[in-house]
C-alpha cells in the first residue's frame, strides 16, 4: 500500500470541491444533509448496508476490487449463526447496518463521508493490494487525525479520509460563524471551559455530526485550545 503526502490545505480544498459540486450553499451555512445523495450525485458508485461484524468493530468498507465478502444476518452473534457470502462490484461503499439503527445520524454521516473520500483520494493507493480487496474502516481508524503519531501508509490514508470528511461535514466558515454566535466571540475556549460542552452539543446537532467529531474540528480550527 502507498500514500500521498497531501497537505491539510490540499485536503480541505478537495472537501470544498465536493461541497461545491454537491451543494455550494453548504460552504456558507449549515444545512441538513443526506450523505447518500452525495454518493449518488457526485461519485456514481453503488452503496449498500450490511451487518459487517458482530461487535461493530468495522463500520464501513470500500470495495476497490470486485469480489465476495462475508456478511452477517444480525448485528450480534448467536450460537449456530453463519455468515452469508455477498458479491460486491468494484467501487461499492458498504456501511454497517447497525449505524442506520442508531438514534443519532452523526456516526453514520461521518463514516459514509470517510468512505466517500477513500474513493476520491485513495483508489490508486489501495489498487496495489492483491486479490479481492475491500478496505475496512474500523472504529479506531475513525479517530485518527493529522496530529496522530502515524507510521504506516494505511494510517495516513485513514487520517486523510477523516480530515476530508470533517471539512466536508463541518466547513470552515459556517463552523466559525456558528461558534462565534454561540460563544459571543472568536476567541478560543479552553478544553476544560464549562461553556464548551453546551457549544459542542449544539453545534454537533446543527451540523449532523457526533460531539467528538465537532470537538476535533473546533480544535483543528483553533477554536478550542
Amino acid at each position: 500500500m502507498i500514500h500521498y503526502n497531501y497537505s491539510a490545505k490540499q485536503l480541505e480544498e478537495k472537501a470544498n470541491q465536493l461541497l461545491y459540486e454537491f451543494d455550494p450553499e453548504r460552504l456558507e451555512k449549515p444545512k441538513p444533509i443526506d450523505v447518500y445523495a452525495v454518493i449518488e450525485k457526485c461519485l456514481d458508485v453503488p452503496y449498500d448496508w450490511k451487518y459487517i461484524t458482530p461487535d461493530q468493530s468495522i463500520l464501513g468498507l470500500t470495495v476497490f476490487k470486485p469480489g465476495y465478502l462475508w456478511v452477517l444476518p444480525k448485528p450480534y452473534y448467536e450460537e449456530g449463526m453463519r455468515p452469508d457470502k455477498a458479491f460486491f462490484v468494484a467501487g461499492t461503499i458498504v456501511i454497517d447496518s447497525y449505524l442506520t439503527e442508531l438514534a443519532q445520524r452523526g456516526p453514520e454521516n461521518f463514516t459514509v463521508m470517510h468512505e466517500a473520500f477513500h474513493q476520491i483520494l485513495h483508489k490508486r493507493c489501495f489498487a496495489h493490494s492483491k486479490g479481492d480487496y475491500a478496505h475496512a474502516t474500523t472504529k479506531s481508524a475513525l479517530t485518527l487525525t493529522n496530529g496522530s503519531a502515524m507510521r504506516s501508509s494505511l494510517e495516513i490514508n485513514e487520517s486523510q479520509a477523516n480530515f476530508c470528511a470533517a471539512c466536508f461535514l463541518m466547513p470552515r466558515e459556517p463552523v466559525r460563524e456558528v461558534f462565534i454566535k454561540l460563544h459571543g466571540s472568536g476567541q478560543a475556549l479552553g478544553v476544560n471551559d464549562p461553556r464548551l460542552s453546551v457549544i459542542i452539543q449544539t453545534m454537533a446537532a446543527e451540523f449532523s455530526v457526533s460531539k467528538t467529531a465537532m470537538k476535533i474540528r473546533l480544535q483543528s480550527l483553533g477554536l478550542v485550545k
